[in-house]
């Protein structure tokens, strides 16, 4: 099983795929979310977000905003995403 992920700035879609696991710069600290998660909602602070997706990690630095994770998705609404 695998998660769907979708990271969304104001301008566009920064990435969608599928991934492994998702790690997160959330405000209270970092989280990662795997396949079957429960659902939660977190804000985020600005850091390093880590998309696992089995073949490669991918990096990138997002700014402030909201990570909505689930058993099989994770949507993450960010201010700015660059790659790291």
């Amino acid at each position: 099983m695998s998660l769907a992920v979708r990271v969304v700035t104001p301008r566009k879609i920064a990435w969608e795929g599928t991934a492994n696991s998702v790690t997160a710069p959330g405000e209270l600290g970092e989280f990662g979310v795997l396949p079957k998660h429960i659902s939660f909602l977190s804000t985020l602070k600005p850091g390093p977000l880590t998309i696992d997706t089995g073949s490669a990690k991918l990096k990138f630095k997002v700014g402030l905003g909201f990570a909505e994770a689930g058993a099989a998705q994770v949507t993450i609404l960010t201010e700015s995403c660059e790659e790291a």
